[in-house]
């Protein structure tokens, strides 16, 4: 669909309609329910069921269909205000289907430029790649769908915000192939805090300080991680981080030539 406008749906923080950066009123969180619903799957055919799940955590009124007809006739409206036609929301037996570009939500811009991220880092053009996702963490105006409270939403607002976590790891481990020890230092104990459990943070908070001259310090993260992995799941650390602990005891120059490890995860919830 094309525009001559700026038309953005925001997912990553409040459910928002944006045209050319001006926010259009959706009335009611039942509303911004529905636009949730239908924007995390854009081009399908969303079902009632779904919606209904999404709206009412499973415990609809005994009037909705006539609350989803209103809902649907809202969302109408607020697209139309936005500049798009009335079928920019289609309306079929079974559900309803949202014809907005994913280019258009802002939870696919951030997945589809993860995604060429993950590209630019693996072939070392680390610079580029970190201008690209710095551009893409700013997309977030908090945490994702945060205006909407029904559990089935929430757990995919959840989702989408691991997708943002995998993310800030993976700007920590480009700053460390850019020479930005410091950065990257306070983001992976940061990041380690939250999730001790990560073999792979280890590894570049280790990276880290070995750049920063801190020979030491990377030594005492190895211990620390190989007795938080023998406490809490009782197994030693795996193959990297053995390598990276070697390279760091034998001043391997090496060492910070290697790329950082790929995030996983680039699926919308």
């Amino acid at each position: 669909m094309c525009t001559s406008f700026n038309l953005m749906i925001q997912l990553l923080g409040p459910v928002t309609l944006l045209r050319d950066n001006r926010p259009i009123c959706i009335r009611g969180e039942r509303q911004r329910r529905f636009l949730a619903s239908l924007a995390l799957n854009p081009g399908q055919v969303v079902s009632k069921e779904s919606i209904m799940a999404d709206s009412w955590d499973g415990e609809p009124p005994l009037t909705v269909s006539g609350q989803l007809q209103t809902s649907a006739w809202m969302i109408r409206k607020a697209l139309t205000e936005a500049g798009l036609t009335r079928d920019a929301l289609g309306s079929h037996d079974l559900g309803y289907e949202l014809h907005v570009p994913c280019q258009r939500i802002d939870a696919f811009v951030f997945r589809d430029t993860v995604r060429s991220v993950r590209a630019l880092h693996a072939r070392g053009q680390h610079r580029i790649a970190a201008e690209q996702l710095d551009a893409a963490l700013a997309l977030w105006k908090g945490t994702a769908l945060t205006d909407v409270t029904s559990s089935r939403l929430r757990m995919k607002g959840e989702a989408l915000d691991r997708e943002r976590t995998a993310a800030v790891e993976l700007r920590a481990l480009i700053d460390v192939c850019l020479g930005h020890y410091g950065e990257a230092i306070a983001h992976l104990s940061e990041l380690i805090d939250r999730d001790p459990l990560r073999e792979d943070l280890y590894v570049g908070l280790m990276k880290a300080y070995y750049g920063e001259g801190r020979q030491a310090d990377a030594i005492q993260v190895f211990h620390r991680a190989k007795g938080i992995l023998r406490e809490q799941i009782g197994i030693t650390p795996g193959a990297k981080l053995r390598e990276v602990m070697q390279a760091v005891l034998r001043q391997d120059e090496r060492l910070l030539r290697t790329p950082g490890p790929h995030m996983a995860g680039d699926r919308v919830g």
